[in-house]
């Protein structure tokens, strides 16, 4: 592994270093100043507990009510208004609060409700719910800040197995600058009365209904854990944080675990933005963090590193990772709880998963994480999927599009065999070039569907694309980065927590400072009266274009498809039996054509190949590929390096010889 004479990177200690990192100030694409990457001011909070702008804690004591001239943080948290900070005095530097006392049995913030009509879950929206015990709660924004500290200050939780609570809860926007957290155990546990029948167990280390925000933080040695049984309420999400918006970093998530019948987010479950007013356009994000060697073991396991929620039902909110590096994370079956027939059971993104909305990479390292499980397949869909990246598969769930760029995404396993990106049933795919990916399974991507006016979905490769690459090809893992102190949860479970691998050769100088992309999106529609014979048209295309690979008699046993065609709303579509034959037809072209024709299959190329205008007598096709994007090399890669203003730079989040 790596000594070099550098000084030690902010990631390398257990408490973070003076001197925050400047933050990716490239322009990443054109159109991204008005959409996407847009910062907007933190959402006002609950109630205020005193009147307090800033309070400086001078004792590392856990006591709610010190003697004079004494203030702690617990002192200091009642007492600091709503929006206020709280800092420390510098005698306290590298110190540690121990936490024994419990601020509350039954923190309140708000989470997802669900009721049982007609034999279906239905979604109620956000209600305030009993989140258990907590060492430190405020129902007000708070700001701790020991950014002024050069070795920060330690939030640990005592209890342990024994006397179990999290850290900190907030209902409201939370920042922490220069914190490390660690030591919480959130469980779910028995209400004897009330409405909801069992406190939820959310974010071991955090929880936040609000904004939280880290800077230069370390979040290790957290856990949740929920029932052996199914319910609603008894899900363990969030081993190390759980927030509704979660805006991190120059920060180390690392050795926490969420387990129970259902758990998620083993790292970070991030609910995106969850009940956020239309014009609100705040989005998650995670930028020069580590992610790495944390675990979900359940029935239903999902996120071993990052759970994305993209706003919770029926949103499709964004989540954004850059420069950042997530590895050996773990989502595996929990072996003591036996498969039952009444019961779906599932397995999903080892490094990052998505339930709802958009997924943004750029610049990032995704490498060896893993998923393990009992394989099956319901309503004809695997239950496992993703090593290291997964979108969900299902009609439940808005999950718009994934966007990669400038990352390596490699050596991560599913059931032991390599698959590094599996994007499920997402509308749209997309490569803003210069990515590195092992195995990539676009099969169970959204079909083309003429209601979503674009039959083009896979938009895949792009410049300095590539695909089947090992490991070696990629990374040097030989000489790895490692944590001083956190002990991984993840696939190298008992070993010191990865920070970051150095790129191998097949990464290093590849991005020109400067590059382009542009993508094909095509529909059609039935004029005249006409009979719907576009599946004859797109049979007919196949054999002309791919004959010396797929041969000029591909699938002519499929006979005459004239007839066939999508007849569904946006919603309603997957279900409506009259759309059973288009949907046969396009699983069927899958399957035939396999990996002849490379990942995308029947890809940007194909579409391009239909000419804009009458198809036939009763088909007008249009085909229309966007003006190319400029994409920048971002300005500065994990550590806080400057990558290279002339000449190439690297794949992946690290830039090598630095």
């Amino acid at each position: 592994m790596i000594n070099d004479s550098k000084p030690v990177p902010w990631q390398e200690r257990v408490l973070p270093q003076t001197g925050s990192l400047d933050v990716l100030r490239g322009v990443l694409f054109t159109f991204a100043i008005a959409g996407l990457f847009l910062v907007c001011a933190g959402c006002a909070g609950g109630s205020g507990g005193g009147d307090d702008g800033v309070i400086t804690v001078n004792s590392l004591a856990d006591t709610a009510q010190p003697p004079a001239g004494t203030v702690t943080l617990r002192s200091a948290l009642a007492r600091v208004g709503s929006g206020g900070s709280i800092v420390f005095a510098p005698s306290l530097d590298g110190g540690e609060v121990q936490l024994s006392t419990v601020a509350t049995e039954h923190a309140t913030l708000r989470g997802e409700v669900f009721t049982m009509a007609q034999g279906r879950w239905v979604f109620q929206g956000y209600q305030e719910r009993d989140y258990g015990r907590t060492a430190l709660y405020a129902a007000k924004s708070v700001t701790i800040d020991a950014s002024a500290l050069a070795n920060g200050i330690t939030l640990r939780w005592t209890g342990g197995d024994a006397d179990r609570a999290r850290v900190m809860a907030v209902y409201g926007d939370l920042t922490l600058k220069n914190v490390t957290i660690t030591g919480g155990y959130s469980s779910s546990e028995s209400l004897a009365v009330g409405s909801q029948p069992y406190t939820l167990a959310r974010g071991g280390g955090i929880a936040v209904w609000g904004a939280a925000t880290l800077e230069r933080c370390t979040i290790h040695g957290n856990r949740v854990s929920g029932d052996t049984a199914p319910s609603r309420d008894r899900g363990a999400f969030g081993g190390g944080i759980y927030a509704n918006l979660i805006r991190m970093t120059d920060s180390v998530v690392a050795g926490n675990s969420a387990t129970g019948f259902g758990a998620a987010g083993g790292g970070i479950y991030s609910v995106g933005g969850a009940a956020l007013a239309q014009q609100d356009v705040r989005y998650s994000s995670i930028s020069s963090s580590t992610v790495t060697g944390n675990s979900v073991i359940a029935q239903h396991a999902y996120g071993g590193g990052v759970y994305s929620d993209g706003g919770g039902p029926g949103s499709s909110r964004t989540l954004s990772i850059q420069n950042s590096t997530i590895a050996r994370n773990k989502a595996r079956d929990r072996s003591d709880i036996a498969e039952s027939a009444q019961f779906q059971y599932y397995y999903r993104g080892g490094g990052i998963y998505m339930s709802n909305g958009s997924l943004y990479l750029s610049g990032c390292t995704v490498a060896e994480n893993s998923v393990t499980g009992v394989p099956a397949r319901f309503n004809n869909r695997p239950n496992m999927g993703g090593g290291g990246v997964a979108a969900t598969i299902g009609d439940a769930h808005v999950v718009e599009n994934m966007q990669i760029r400038h990352s390596i995404i490699v050596g991560n396993t599913l059931a032991g065999a390599a698959e590094d990106l599996f994007t499920g049933s997402l509308i749209h795919f997309k490569s803003y070039g210069y990515n590195i990916v092992g195995k990539l399974d676009l099969s169970q991507m959204l079909l083309p569907i003429p209601a979503f006016s674009s039959l083009s979905r896979r938009h895949w490769p792009k410049s300095g694309d590539l695909h089947g690459v090992q490991i070696a090809d990629a990374l040097d893992t030989g000489n790895l980065r490692r944590h001083a102190s956190i002990v991984s949860m993840g696939t190298d479970e008992g070993e010191m927590a990865v920070l970051w691998y150095p790129p191998a050769t097949g990464a290093v100088d590849k991005i020109p400072v400067t590059s382009s992309v542009d993508f094909t999106f095509a529909s059609y529609t039935v004029v005249n009266g006409g009979t719907d014979d576009f599946l004859n048209h797109v049979l007919a295309q196949i054999r002309s274009l791919y004959a010396g690979v797929l041969g000029s008699d591909f699938a002519t046993d499929l006979g005459d498809l004239a007839g066939v065609t999508c007849n569904a709303d946006n919603t309603t579509w997957p279900s409506d039996a009259a759309n059973a034959q288009w949907i046969a037809f396009w699983r069927e072209i899958d399957r035939r054509i396999g990996d002849s024709l490379g990942p995308a299959q029947l890809g940007e190329e194909f579409w391009r190949s239909f000419s804009s205008g009458p198809l036939g007598t009763s088909i007008i096709m249009s085909v229309e590929t966007t003006p190319s994007f400029t994409v920048l090399l971002s300005s500065r890669d994990q550590r806080g390096n400057i990558r290279p203003y002339n000449g190439l730079g690297d794949i992946g989040a690290i830039e090598a010889n630095l």
